[in-house]
């Protein structure tokens, strides 16, 4: 009994998985980080004495539940510039597929650093493109859509993870998992989510949306739905993901749910940083498909610049 208990263990959490998943989810999750803070290099001063932040109380300025024990911006203010752009080059070769694990590290302690910095400054995306970047750095991330398996004839391409990649994949997972049923008991807390009204705050808010709502004063129907909706879909996504008959239609609605968070609240980031998980929950073949669909489209422009063997570019 306790053989099968610990082994039904190890299946789980170290059983090789299909590094599809984690490609797919790499390049959402990078190519969105990629934007956001190649798009912030305009506003580096944030992260300098020429904010409202002083170097000196950069930790001091934050709870003590999340103040970490030292600084993680190790560079001086004069150079945040240069940093900055070394961040940013370390997330184009992420997205590429260069450089792997050793580059993932590295580009999370800048990350973690400018976070330090300024934690005034930044916002929910900054947070959790920090969380699943430490779980990312751990994994072999790089093995699949890398740039590098277009040109390189001899190395086969890895189609399966190992171990610790495996444990790091279920625990994205379960993280996603966390987020999601703290939001919706969190929101419980609030009278708003249980007379439907919540939605209505944000919406007639004009500090929080980028364009005018308020004539769904006259739908309050639209506006009880939603709020109500959220709060099912956030407290019961743990639950669903272990139901594949509920899981699809859950990940459907939850990139509904974000894309319309995004669109409303100008949040597209952080809407597509929390998709990029949705990738780990998928059928593996499903993602092969689409791989496949997207490499006959682009086979006109592929073929010229290498001649590899079928079997070395089928899997990409």
């Amino acid at each position: 009994m306790l053989n099968k208990a610990l082994k039904a263990w190890d299946q789980f959490w170290f059983s090789p998985r299909k590094l599809i998943n984690l490609g797919f989810m790499r390049l959402l999750l990078v190519g969105t980080m990629l934007h956001l803070y190649f798009m912030r290099s305009w506003n580096i001063a944030y992260f300098t004495d020429k904010s409202f932040m002083p170097r000196a109380l950069a930790l001091e300025s934050m709870d003590d539940f999340i103040r970490p024990t030292f600084a993680w911006f190790f560079w001086p203010d004069s150079m945040a510039g240069t940093v900055h752009g070394i961040y940013v080059l370390l997330l184009l070769l992420l997205f590429l597929g260069i450089g792997g694990r050793g580059v993932a590290i590295a580009a999370w302690v800048l990350h973690m650093g400018f976070l330090d910095r300024n934690y005034a400054a930044i916002f929910g995306a900054d947070v959790i493109c920090g969380v699943f970047l430490f779980y990312l750095a751990f994994t072999d991330s790089c093995a699949r859509l890398s740039i590098l398996n277009l040109f390189n004839r001899k190395k086969p391409i890895r189609m399966e993870s190992d171990f610790v990649t495996s444990a790091m994949m279920r625990m994205m997972q379960f993280q996603l998992c966390i987020i999601y049923a703290y939001t919706g008991f969190e929101k419980l807390k609030g009278a708003s989510w249980w007379d439907g009204t919540a939605l209505w705050s944000v919406l007639a808010n004009p500090q929080m949306v980028d364009h005018d709502w308020t004539f769904l004063r006259h739908i309050p129907l639209v506006i009880a739905i939603g709020s109500f909706t959220s709060v099912i879909f956030e407290i019961y996504f743990p639950a669903a993901m272990l139901q594949p008959k509920f899981r699809k239609i859950w990940l459907i609605v939850g990139i509904f749910f974000h894309l319309t968070i995004g669109i409303l609240m100008g949040l597209l980031h952080f809407s597509f940083v929390m998709i990029s998980v949705y990738f780990l929950f998928m059928q593996p073949e499903f993602l092969e498909s689409i791989l496949t669909n997207i490499k006959q489209r682009l086979k006109p422009i592929l073929n010229p610049l290498q001649d590899l063997k079928p079997s070395q570019t089928e899997n990409f």
